[in-house]
């Protein structure tokens, strides 16, 4: 749980500087392209993060709602 709650806070981290840069570069004249590149390095970011939390979070609920 350690390892992957790590891996999902640093995908959380780095959807977060992508979309940083994402903006920074929108507000630039002729910056669609690196706009677009940085938004699709936020999407995989938050995509990852959300498979890593539903990894743990689907199983950690299921054993809590019907125990052995």
């Amino acid at each position: 749980m350690i390892f992957f709650g790590t891996l999902s806070g640093i995908a959380l981290i780095v959807a977060g500087v992508c979309l940083y840069f994402a903006i920074k570069s929108a507000k630039k004249p002729e910056g669609e392209v690196k706009m677009a590149l940085w938004s699709f390095g936020a999407l995989a970011g938050l995509v990852f993060a959300g498979m890593c939390f539903a990894y743990f979070l689907i199983p950690i609920i299921l054993n809590h709602l019907f125990p052995k």
